[in-house]
């Protein structure tokens, strides 16, 4: 709560300093009266508003990744590629590089709308396809790896995006969902992405899409099914997994040094997407405050084709920054150990799992 105050604080500051420099302004262009009533209270609620937003997205200006690339050849898969969705804002980038596609999604009909959104950006259209999966069930993740198997001889780009915010059944669902299922997908993918580095020198890239919340977050290592900040624990598990999955790849023999795969977490800041639908009077803030999902997913984009980005490293508004979690945890290999551990034990009870 204390931050919150800080942070209102310095926003009612902001306003005041904005108002002043209008005042003044008004001062300097002789000004007076309710026009330069309407200018102060103008430059209040801007400047107000202004620090709001970076406040919320943590930056003065929105990067974009200006990197471009041919990916013909390589293949991706992408999670969660709902239309108007930062996973499918992602996967059009990727699309638009002459990338072969691979899709996940809860239904036919979502699928195939996804890909014909996405074809009509693609250098390849006809590379694009999708598979269905429901990340609530263990069951369901397992299928679809092995259908994915079936249908791939490479993977170069695995894309976790898909994720809730909150679940009708409560927080259980939300670790399954955004982490226990995503990590067995992974595990069942490794293969297929070891080949895949092992026979091609310009590397792999596993993606996690995290957020913000994983900053003041903790693991409930006890019963992270029963956090009380389900979708924090999740985004902060996703960090750590990826720098612990990037540890063990390095030991995999083949696959010493930077080059051959990278395990990168990102964060794309608060967007508006076609998912999201604040109440109708809020919606030209919330659209001034949020970013575009495809700017949001300018930092998919940097994670995948980067030359630069290190493996394990944590990306927000496309700029490599320390990741957090309560008291640093998301840095400490100890940690992400013991989150790979209670994730195993986690996949191994299926205890929420449908």
């Amino acid at each position: 709560m204390s931050f919150i105050i800080k942070a209102l604080a310095k926003a009612t500051a902001s306003a005041a300093a904005g108002g002043l420099l209008a005042s003044q302004a008004c001062t300097q262009l002789n000004i007076n009266g309710a026009p330069a009533t309407s200018a102060v209270v103008a430059g209040s609620v801007s400047a107000f508003l202004y620090y709001c937003r970076v406040w919320l997205q943590g930056y003065y200006f929105d990067r974009r990744c200006l990197l471009t690339t041919n990916l013909d050849g390589k293949v991706a898969l992408v999670t969660g590629c709902t239309v108007g969705g930062l996973g499918h804002a992602g996967a059009a980038i990727l699309a638009s590089m002459g990338c072969t596609l691979v899709l996940t999604a809860r239904s036919d009909a979502k699928g195939k709308a996804a890909v014909a959104a996405l074809q009509r950006v693609s250098t390849t259209p006809e590379r694009i396809s999708y598979v269905l999966v429901e990340f609530a069930s263990n069951d369901s993740v397992r299928a679809c790896a092995k259908e994915v198997l079936k249908k791939l001889d490479r993977l170069d780009f695995l894309v976790l995006n898909a994720g809730i915010g909150r679940h009708p059944d409560g927080p259980p669902m939300v670790w399954q969902i955004n982490q226990l299922g995503p990590f067995l997908f992974t595990e069942l993918l490794t293969p297929l992405l070891t080949k895949t580095a092992k026979a091609h020198d310009d590397g792999v890239r596993v993606v996690a899409v995290s957020s913000g919340a994983h900053k003041r977050a903790a693991i409930k290592y006890d019963d992270p099914h029963a956090s009380d900040a389900a979708y924090g624990q999740s985004k902060l598990a996703q960090v750590m997994h990826l720098k612990e999955l990037q540890r063990r790849m390095r030991l995999e023999r083949g696959l010493e040094g930077e080059g051959r795969v990278r395990c990168v977490s990102v964060t794309p800041g608060m967007a508006h997407t076609n998912l999201t639908a604040p109440p109708l009077l809020l919606r030209p803030l919330f659209w001034y405050m949020a970013r575009s999902a495809h700017v949001g997913a300018q930092v998919i984009k940097m994670a995948c084709i980067d030359p630069d980005v290190p493996g394990g490293a944590y990306l927000s508004n496309c700029y490599v920054k320390p990741s957090e979690g309560k008291d640093g945890c998301s840095n400490d290999p100890a940690e992400w150990a013991k989150l790979w551990a209670l994730c195993e034990k986690g996949v191994k009870e299926a205890k929420y799992s449908r």
